[in-house]
């Protein structure tokens, strides 16, 4: 129905979590450009658990081959603490692609700047707090995405 995008992720937990998220929700999971660990690693695997061969997956060496083969579509949305557009004001659709940047430098400003109109923020009532845990936003906007469709 979906596909989740994690552009350069590094902490393989969060990886490895938002598989087992994937799976659970017969979501996609993109997982794109430079990464701070083996897709073999054993942390990632265990984050996983034995779901690895029930979720759909794929791995794509290149961001920006990558971006600008999904952009054609014009059916994604970038989640970055950037924005001010609250991600519960998106219009998700089935097929849409939820792009995720990496825990610790988000999603490329040339990226956000030329798809600007396409990203989105979890808001946060706490200024001191820069950003939620990756596999944990993902969850946040993956079940606002599937409650939507659902409701349709």
């Amino acid at each position: 129905m979906f596909t989740v995008a994690l552009l350069e992720p590094q902490i393989p937990p969060n990886t490895g979590s938002t598989g087992r998220l994937c799976g659970a929700t017969n979501t996609s999971l993109h997982i794109v450009g430079e990464l701070g660990f083996e897709l073999s690693d054993r942390t990632l695997k265990r984050a996983g658990l034995d779901y690895w061969d029930h979720i759909d997956w794929k791995y794509f060496p290149n961001v920006d081959n990558y971006i600008t083969s999904i952009a054609q579509n014009d059916t994604f949305h970038l989640l970055t603490t950037k924005s001010s557009t609250p991600y519960t004001e998106r219009k998700f659709k089935k097929g849409d692609f939820i792009i995720f940047g990496s825990e610790t430098s988000g999603i490329d400003e040339k990226i956000l700047k030329k798809y600007w109109n396409k990203s989105c923020t979890i808001p946060m009532a706490n200024q001191n707090i820069r950003s939620l845990n990756l596999a944990t936003s993902v969850g946040i906007v993956l079940y606002e995405a599937i409650r939507q469709v659902n409701e349709k």
